[in-house]
């Protein structure tokens, strides 16, 4: 049973989040400061995002073709 249905949260957002806690986790551990700890979890952000990408089904190297 879901106590909040409208989030609609999946096993990818669950990493995610599983993530971020490592973040806090390590910041409290190795006392960083709070921009360490935002740009941390903005890389993560990042690195989550381009990882669900799709890749592109062109070939990039047509032009060495011609």
């Amino acid at each position: 049973m879901m106590m909040y249905p409208y989030l609609k949260l999946g096993p990818r957002d669950g990493v995610l989040l599983i993530s971020v806690f490592i973040m806090l986790v390590l910041t409290l551990i190795f006392k960083w400061s709070v921009w360490e700890f935002l740009l941390s979890v903005v890389a993560v952000i990042i690195a989550f995002l381009a990882g669900s990408m799709k890749s592109n089904k062109k070939n990039v190297l047509t032009f060495l073709k011609k």
